[in-house]
């Protein structure tokens, strides 16, 4: 006989589906209204750190701190105040996406071609962060994943491994994106 949380498990792979989906074009439009209110930069050689990653590390910070209220919230037994701190983690994550995807085209167009790579180090940057874009992703759909299972009481004080492999994920990745801020740093 199955369990009664393997048969939500089918709903909720469903609804991850359609989740994923939707939250894609969220992260896509955010760019794209971006890009068309701002447009793009003034092609440069030298580096210079988009002011869409300064603001995109704003709601990565934030979606860490949801992240760790969440926990402390399900350690507690706090459903309400729990659910609520994930879904904000979440939207600091589209947020972050959404601007970061901006920036990083941004970062893009900002480039004049220089055809000595030794002289260029925009290509470097460039493979970094969409390396780092690609990991974040994956981070959201995790944090996707936990908040629709949260919605669907499967984490309580007893049992919250999910939210805290979510937190150490992103915590992990916000140290790469500092690590990548530096390089940029140390480029311009």
């Amino acid at each position: 006989m199955p369990s009664r949380w393997a048969e939500k498990q089918t709903f909720i792979a469903r609804r991850f589906f359609l989740a994923t989906v939707a939250q894609a074009v969220v992260c896509g439009l955010l760019a794209w209204i971006l890009a068309v209110i701002i447009g793009p930069p003034v092609p440069t050689e030298r580096v210079r750190i988009p002011g869409a990653f300064i603001a995109g590390t704003l709601f990565l910070i934030a979606g860490s701190w949801f992240l760790q209220c969440s926990i402390m919230e399900v350690r507690r037994e706090r459903q309400i105040p729990f659910r609520r701190d994930l879904l904000l983690a979440l939207v600091s994550a589209m947020l972050f996406v959404g601007v970061q995807s901006f920036g990083l085209w941004a970062f893009s167009r900002a480039t004049l071609d220089s055809h000595d790579p030794q002289q260029n180090a925009h290509g470097f940057i460039f493979m970094f962060t969409a390396l780092h874009a690609m990991h974040f992703v994956v981070a959201q759909s995790v944090l996707l994943w936990v908040t629709l299972c949260a919605f669907m009481d499967r984490y309580d004080h007893e049992y919250y491994w999910g939210v805290t492999f979510a937190s150490w994920f992103w915590h992990l990745l916000g140290i790469a994106w500092f690590g990548i801020l530096c390089v940029f740093t140390i480029a311009a």
